[in-house]
């Protein structure tokens, strides 16, 4: 008896990881909401530098005389009324207040030119950190969301059978890509950054003993504001596989953030230590940040005062991590294991 001889033509071979994650990459790129998303967040990075081009400019020295004779004709009119004032109260300085000195009155409030200032690039690098994340999330929900929608996870499988590497290759590719662009999106604002300092801001000698480390501390910053994209894109790619449905996913994610988190901070503000919102500013944040805890009485003191909590960059960062593992590893499981059909 011999083994029935199967034409060549008739073979079919499992494909390969790598072949995997280039047709992820490809699918990836036609799709129009990747390029429509991609344009709108061009479109608004341009617009935004546009306004803070226009918003700042230069001080020049003709504008420090101006505003220096201002601030020195104030000082002269507000004592002058703290005199009169003293006069009349018997030299109660409660009641009348005392005369402020020219360091304690910066020349910044009677400039006309608002220069734009070293300390505004690591706010900016935050922002476009939190829309490069929250454009992560719409990518990476909408990526597995529409193929649940069109069925098409379905027709994958045929191609692909073993489906915690198919679905490995789609993490894998979303969590590249979006990785990419948010470091892209960090260096296009660190070379804008440069040009508005010099053409229209302030220089960073102007901050004194800090101005050393100003580049090595705004990089260090983008750093942690680039890697924000990873856990919020795989928590909306966790979601909408959970749930099977993009908008579902993008609905039940704003109830939580926007919502269900306020309310636990209502209830117990011990409780923002863990919520998501609190340490993505820990992550990002230089040295993370302090929240208020619950009200406590402060012997020292002699009265109730709310405790402060300290969540660092590393707290944040765990915990960030927690949240998209544990989204992520459900789905996954449920994935794994149930019809799909």
């Amino acid at each position: 008896m011999t083994a029935a001889v199967i034409p060549q033509a008739a073979r079919t071979s499992a494909p390969t990881f790598g072949r995997l994650l280039a047709t992820e990459l490809r699918r990836l790129g036609r799709r129009r909401f990747t390029r429509v998303l991609l344009g709108l967040c061009v479109i608004g990075y341009l617009i935004a530098v546009a306004f803070v081009w226009q918003s700042h400019a230069k001080e020049t020295p003709a504008d420090i005389a101006q505003a220096t004779a201002q601030r020195d004709q104030s000082i002269e009119q507000i004592r002058k009324d703290t005199t009169d004032c003293l006069a009349q109260h018997g030299n109660d300085e409660q009641q009348c207040g005392t005369v402020p000195t020219a360091d304690e009155f910066p020349i910044s409030q009677f400039l006309a030119n608002n220069p734009f200032r070293p300390d505004d690039v690591g706010d900016y690098a935050l922002a476009i950190g939190v829309a490069v994340g929250m454009a992560g999330v719409l990518l990476a929900a909408t990526f597995i969301g529409a193929e649940w929608s069109s069925k098409n996870i379905v027709a994958w499988l045929f191609y692909e059978p073993r489906r915690m590497r198919l679905m490995w290759a789609k993490l894998i590719v979303i969590s590249a890509v979006l990785l990419t662009l948010s470091l892209v999106a960090q260096l296009i604002w660190a070379m804008t950054a440069r040009l508005l300092l010099h053409y229209r801001g302030e220089p960073v000698s102007s901050l004194g003993s800090a101005a050393p480390s100003f580049w090595a501390d705004i990089a260090a910053l983008q750093v942690r504001a680039l890697l924000l994209v990873l856990p919020m894109a795989l928590l909306g790619f966790g979601l909408a596989n959970l749930i099977r449905n993009t908008a579902a996913a993008l609905g039940v994610a704003f109830v939580y953030f926007v919502v269900v988190e306020s309310v636990a901070r209502s209830i117990s503000p011990a409780l923002q230590p863990f919520q998501f919102t609190t340490n993505v500013g820990a992550w990002v944040s230089k040295g993370g940040i302090d929240v208020f805890g619950r009200e406590i009485y402060d012997p020292q003191q002699g009265y109730v005062a709310p405790q402060l909590i300290h969540v660092s960059n590393s707290h944040g960062a765990v915990s960030l991590g927690i949240y998209a593992a544990v989204v992520l590893g459900i789905s996954l499981l449920l994935f794994r294991r149930r019809d799909i059909t």
